[in-house]
């Protein structure tokens, strides 16, 4: 790193990586520039803890489901062909008790409602998952405008504790809930990144000497329409649609006669 860098006029402010205990101690005591997390990390760790797990037992569900089914088809045809005489067996253990045409139902749909509500609780890790990228973003993509720190680690804690309490009532290991502890302790420094570029941002408008009117601006409807196109531009151009169309309606009365930026 030092060689690389002398080789550049410039000085680093934030660094991006896992949380490996030699690039946290490099960032702060040499670069001493404020460490940002990876939110790759984050969610993979919840994936591997959870998704993993989630996904083997519905598997298994599934597989239940498919014998159930099968059994239930086997007592249809049995009873369809079956006689009024029982039929004669030879010497040797007697056979097991059949299931009848009642219990295999009932076998068939107490596998279906498992397998459905397994689906349902893997599908909503997966959308606490998704929720924590969707959440971490210096702007609200829904309504386009600013997030502070503070909500944004609360966002993320609240998917965390949902994936927690479904990894806790489908009874995951204990090493699972210690993996869940582990990507929970980087959202304090999701937060503390989202507050640092904050002030950051705050830091370079003052330095512009603007009125009043025009630092507001800045702030409350110019950065984030940008922040939104940046955010479209790493989408396919469907999806990054809803989200320039929005900037856009930010954007445009700024640079109206008479708007805040104007002149």
């Amino acid at each position: 790193m030092a060689p690389a860098l002398a080789q550049l006029n410039c000085q680093v402010m934030q660094s991006t990586s896992d949380e490996a205990p030699g690039l946290l101690a490099y960032v702060e005591h040499y670069l001493e520039a404020h460490h940002s997390p990876d939110l790759f990390h984050v969610q993979h760790e919840l994936v591997k803890t959870v998704s993993g797990p989630m996904a083997t037992k519905e598997r298994a569900a599934h597989k239940a489901l498919s014998e159930a089914r099968d059994q239930l088809e086997q007592v249809q045809a049995c009873q369809q062909s079956a006689g009024d005489e029982p039929a004669k067996r030879g010497p040797g253990r007697p056979p097991k008790e059949p299931v009848n045409l009642e219990q295999a139902e009932q076998a068939l749909e107490a596998a279906s409602r498992e397998h459905e509500r397994l689906t349902q609780q893997r599908e909503h890790v997966a959308k606490s998952i998704r929720g924590i990228g969707h959440d971490y973003h210096f702007v609200d993509l829904d309504r386009g405008v600013r997030r502070n720190g503070q909500l944004i680690a609360a966002d993320i804690q609240a998917h965390i504790e949902q994936v927690r309490t479904i990894a806790q009532h489908e009874g995951l290991s204990q090493s699972c809930l210690e993996r869940i502890e582990k990507a929970e302790r980087v959202v304090p420094k999701m937060q503390a990144t989202i507050e640092f570029v904050s002030g950051y941002v705050r830091q370079q408008v003052r330095q512009l000497d603007l009125a009043s009117p025009a630092v507001y601006a800045l702030h409350a409807h110019l950065m984030p329409s940008l922040y939104l196109d940046r955010v479209a531009s790493t989408r396919t151009v469907t999806a990054g649609e809803p989200l320039r169309a929005l900037a856009e309606r930010h954007r445009t009365p700024l640079f109206a006669p008479g708007g805040a930026l104007g002149e």
